[in-house]
């Protein structure tokens, strides 16, 4: 039988064969099982310039790994106030509309499940990052996005609060009727945490901060932070071209903030993934939990989404697991409930399939003797 280092040394012989084909700056991960931590591996830097070596607690974009922060935000209002998930949104947003379709069926489940109805690329939140705007316009590959909304320019400048953004989808059509379909919307998040600012009178990042971040002490991680702070530890970004490493800009985006711009370290993580499998976690309570793991939205066999998470089933395993996104960031989180087993990757470059990695340990520890 296999020992403990055994099993260990298979995994950081998995994770360099993998790193060796890619050109990563900097990688950084760990798992967890029974609430402890029982693998780290860090490789590379965070920092290229000033040679600073990436680390358990060096501070990375986690991207759409984001979304299950306001998951769990909007699941922890139903808990304490009169809000639910399955009421009609317009009762907390009366100025939510589409521009077709049944809009006044929709939910908070069905936006946090991506069922809602809307298309998968609108394109509005994630350029409101003015950078990204800056990069995406110098850059060939991404100009069908100003083909696609043509006047997506003057839209953003339009853009001044979250509310705004909620207005915006009066000119979205519904590509099929609300719980009918699934696609992924990442700019509906932001309607989610309107709903959340408007029920609870906290703002998204100070709801996020008092009900999640400080309950779990996750003491390294933050929302929106600025390069311009005294932070230690914060990660530079890199794409990769013509044989070298080139910086990018640091991820910003006040508004777009509750689909994606959260900065976490492994270490803190792993303590966010511990708490959505410890019974005694400090968040919500087992049933809502629950509830954000049920498989709602299938999208082929054995692959669904849940509340914040995507889910599917691998022979007799259950795993929820998420990735995360753009230009400079690649970001990665696994959970098996009934295994209490965590896996966090967090990576500073982007279109890197750290889902290959993940898949790979998890076979490796629980599936290759079945």
């Amino acid at each position: 039988m296999e020992n403990k280092d055994e099993r260990f040394q298979r995994i950081e012989s998995i994770v360099n064969s993998f790193i060796q084909k890619k050109n990563i700056p900097g990688i950084s991960i760990q798992m967890v099982s029974n609430g402890v931590t029982v693998f780290t591996f860090d490789r590379g830097y965070s920092n290229i310039q000033s040679q600073k070596r990436m680390n358990q607690n060096s501070i990375s974009s986690i991207m759409s790994l984001t979304k299950s922060f306001t998951t769990n935000a909007l699941l922890h209002l139903a808990e304490h106030t009169h809000f639910t998930l399955d009421t009609p949104i317009v009762e907390y947003l009366p100025c939510f509309r589409t521009k077709s379709g049944q809009f006044n069926r929709i939910t908070t489940n069905h936006i946090l499940s991506h069922t809602a109805g809307f298309p998968e690329n609108i394109w509005l939140v994630t350029l409101l990052d003015k950078d990204l705007f800056t990069l995406v316009m110098q850059s060939p590959e991404y100009h069908f996005i100003f083909k696609q909304v043509p006047d997506i320019e003057k839209i953003i400048n339009n853009i001044k609060s979250r509310e705004d953004i909620t207005k915006y989808f009066s000119s979205i059509e519904l590509e099929y009727e609300p719980g009918e379909g699934w696609k992924y919307c990442t700019d509906a998040y932001v309607i989610a945490a309107d709903i959340l600012e408007k029920v609870s009178g906290l703002t998204w990042e100070e709801y996020v901060i008092k009900h999640i971040i400080k309950p779990l002490n996750m003491n390294s991680t933050y929302i929106n932070p600025s390069l311009k702070t005294s932070i230690e530890n914060m990660s530079h970004y890199y794409l990769y071209k013509n044989g070298d490493y080139h910086q990018v800009p640091f991820p910003y985006n006040p508004l777009g903030a509750p689909v994606g711009f959260i900065y976490s370290s492994t270490n803190d993580m792993a303590k966010y993934l511990i708490a959505h499998m410890d019974n005694k976690q400090k968040i919500i309570s087992i049933s809502a939990r629950n509830n954000m793991f049920v498989m709602m939205a299938p999208r082929e066999p054995g692959l669904s989404y849940g509340l914040g998470w995507k889910i599917k089933r691998v022979r007799n395993l259950k795993i929820m697991e998420h990735a995360g996104g753009c230009p400079g960031v690649s970001s990665f989180a696994a959970m098996i409930p009934e295994k209490n087993f965590g896996l966090v990757i967090l990576c500073n470059t982007g279109e890197i399939p750290l889902q290959k990695i993940s898949d790979q340990i998890i076979d490796s520890l629980y599936l290759s003797n079945q």
